[in-house]
């Protein structure tokens, strides 16, 4: 049987693609890759949960050779997320300081302070208006911002080096972006080394690069890490769950009705989305049997969030936006020793963001529909470019 061709292409942008169902009935398929190899595609929820825990899967980029995205052969390419224990586990303990539950507590007046700031100048402006560049992606670019101590003026330079890097079809314009990431990152660690601040790098600098613990190469890829994933899929997160409360007036008269109701608003999103719609990669670290088929080591599996989090044996009727789901076990955030770090202070985000926008504009409306907005298809992230709203 001839490979599947992947990435596999949407027919509706506000759904996965219709293949994942049937894929998810049988065993691990194989699927052919854009850079001319191949890998296992995991599709149901059993086998994606499952592999993201199972250490005989390896997160180690340096096995898995040039995959989907040809990065350059540069250093500072690795970063603790595409490690394996017990370096993974040691490299991602120094930042989990920095999302603890009461950490993110503190950081919710800031938070509220910006979106509110935001929507302030969003209400001014003329109509219609972008919601995607007028507060989606500010809120968490400048949060991350924030932590780690960059300058505001950048964020958006950030956001542009961001967007390219996850891009799939233009591996000459990520490169690039990707070198100047690094470029600026290397000037901001030397001025943090030289004048330390209250900020995460700075805490990182003082408190584990003069210990030994970690290198400046260490230090960089952790802070480059960050900046990406801490704004790439937040803002994609805002952005969609923005468009669900226009497209869903059922829901949005759940939530202004009700807005204890957000939590289970923003776990909906985060399943019925799943941003991370293809960088979850893995390698066989030995040869096993596993789902049914027979796994050797080196081979490459990609695991497929989207297809899991609308998995009709865990998620019944996984096309509806339902806020009675209950305990919402979806993937998005991964699944056991490489779980987001990130995901609480991602889900305070997006829940003041939407709660804020619901309240300040509850009449928020799309101009046009949703078939026609911009969706990022090539890209590892999904979202939209743009998202035209009045009000």
């Amino acid at each position: 049987m001839a490979n599947l061709a992947w990435p596999m292409p949407r027919q509706c942008p506000m759904a996965p693609p219709a293949e994942y169902s049937g894929l998810r009935k049988n065993p691990p398929s194989r699927a052919n890759l854009p850079d001319g190899g191949w890998a296992w595609l995991l599709t149901s929820y059993d086998d994606v949960r499952t592999a993201l825990n199972d250490p005989r899967f390896s997160s180690d980029d340096d096995k898995m050779g040039h995959a989907r995205t040809q990065l350059p052969d540069d250093r500072n390419l690795n970063t603790f997320w595409r490690m394996d224990d017990p370096e993974h586990g040691r490299l991602r303990h120094m930042v989990m300081t920095e999302f603890t539950a009461r950490r993110i507590k503190d950081w919710r007046p800031r938070i509220q302070n910006l979106v509110d700031g935001l929507l302030d100048r969003l209400g001014g402006l003329p109509r219609p208006a972008d919601l995607y560049s007028e507060f989606c992606l500010p809120v968490p670019t400048q949060v991350i911002a924030m932590l780690l101590g960059v300058p505001q003026e950048d964020y958006r330079t950030f956001a542009v080096q961001s967007r390219k890097i996850l891009t799939l079809d233009k591996p000459e314009e990520s490169w690039a972006a990707y070198r100047e990431m690094n470029d600026y990152l290397e000037l901001l660690i030397e001025k943090k080394e030289r004048e330390p601040q209250d900020d995460l790098t700075s805490r990182l600098i003082v408190d584990r690069m003069r210990t030994g613990e970690i290198t400046k190469d260490d230090l960089l890829s952790m802070i480059r890490f960050l900046l990406v994933a801490g704004y790439e899929t937040t803002t994609s997160q805002i952005t969609l769950s923005a468009l669900t409360l226009m497209t869903r007036p059922d829901i949005r008269k759940q939530l202004i009705e009700d807005p204890q109701r957000i939590t289970a608003f923003v776990e909906e999103s985060l399943r019925f989305w799943s941003v991370s719609q293809d960088n979850i990669l893995r390698v066989v670290d030995q040869d096993m049997e596993f789902a049914g088929v027979q796994m050797s080591v080196g081979e490459l599996v990609v695991l497929v969030l989207p297809s899991a989090n609308h998995d009709e044996r865990v998620f019944p009727d996984p096309a509806d936006f339902s806020l009675d789901r209950g305990e919402n076990r979806h993937v998005s955030f991964g699944f056991g020793t490489h779980l987001c770090p990130g995901a609480p202070l991602a889900r305070r985000e997006v829940e003041i963001a939407i709660t804020s926008l619901i309240a300040r504009f509850p009449d928020l409306s799309l101009v046009g529909s949703p078939e026609d907005l911009p969706f990022r298809h090539q890209s590892l992230v999904y979202g939209v470019e743009h998202l035209p709203v009045t009000w």
